[in-house]
């Protein structure tokens, strides 16, 4: 008698199964789906605030640039790009932009000079220098309003500290009557406030760097100025183009500072680009032309902006 063993009848394989394709697929769809809304939720305040506050404004600028609005009009027309024309292609900008490449040029320079050394001495980590680092720091707190308002009466003709001061030693000068002094008023006050930014960002990129090199350079006999050009600076170079393509991009739009110090004059001395289409945005009510003034600012500065999203890599 042969006994019969019942065998487990095999289910059919979900490869195998036509029925059965796709139903992994099928589950897993609800869940992307739902990671991507939990994603949107996480994200839509920053989006939101980025609509609102950045696209928006910008859009109505671009809007207004084209158009021939002004205050007193009742409705305004689309002039496409006649205010460009208008704005760009005139001596008037012309020179805005010219005092703006100067302020960029003269600040960068004082403001790499200046706060390098402060980062070198600081990096030797004297005595005291927690203290130094914190007082240096201090300017960089403050707002343009405040600073400039604070120079302004530095730099007063009947009540401020440094006529006093020059006066003691026979010079007599109006620092906001003459455009160089004018000049140098404002590169002096924007420079003393953002020096410690240049300092701040230097000091952490001399924290960063290997001491082989260095000591390499000091076994060969190498000076203090040999060891910066050929292994310190190199070494900085990204990190001193960020600082450096930051401050530039700051410097162009200047307007805080040249408001409350020198409005622009004497004449049109410290007029810059961001001074001129405030003039003639809220001076002389142009909306569309002082649109297309901040406009052509912007787009004049779009290589900073690629080399520094570059840089960066974002």
């Amino acid at each position: 008698m042969t006994t019969v063993i019942p065998t487990r009848r095999r289910s059919p394989s979900p490869n195998k199964n036509p029925r059965g394709r796709g139903t992994a697929a099928a589950h897993d769809r609800p869940i992307g789906i739902r990671k991507a809304l939990n994603a949107f939720a996480y994200m839509s305040p920053t989006w939101l605030f980025m609509i609102v506050i950045g696209i928006i404004p910008i859009g109505y600028a671009a809007w207004m640039a084209l158009t021939s609005q002004r205050l007193g009009e009742t409705s305004s027309h689309f002039v496409g790009l006649a205010n460009f024309d208008r704005a760009v292609f005139t001596p008037e900008f012309l020179a805005a932009l010219g005092v703006t490449v100067i302020f960029v040029v003269v600040g960068l320079v004082v403001q790499f000079m200046i706060g390098y050394l402060l980062a070198v001495c600081l990096n030797r980590q004297l005595r005291g220098f927690k203290f130094a680092r914190t007082v240096l720091l201090i300017p960089m707190m403050l707002t343009p309003i405040v600073v400039g308002l604070i120079w302004l009466f530095m730099f007063n003709p009947d009540l401020g500290v440094i006529h006093f001061a020059l006066n003691a030693v026979g010079i007599d000068v109006n620092w906001l009557a003459q455009p160089t002094l004018a000049r140098i008023v404002v590169v002096i006050v924007d420079s003393w406030m953002h020096i410690p930014f240049v300092m701040l960002m230097t000091l952490a990129g001399l924290a960063s760097l290997p001491e082989e090199p260095l000591e390499s350079a000091a076994l060969d006999g190498a000076n203090w100025w040999q060891t910066t050009r050929y292994i310190v600076l190199p070494m900085l170079r990204p990190v001193l183009t960020i600082a450096l393509l930051v401050r530039c991009v700051d410097i162009a739009r200047l307007f805080d500072i040249i408001y409350t110090t020198t409005q622009g004059g004497p004449g049109t001395a410290t007029q810059n680009v961001s001074m001129l289409a405030y003039n003639n945005t809220f001076q002389f009510y142009q909306f569309g032309y002082g649109a297309a003034i901040a406009i052509a600012l912007a787009v004049i500065m779009f290589p900073v902006y690629f080399v520094y999203l570059k840089l960066t890599e974002i």
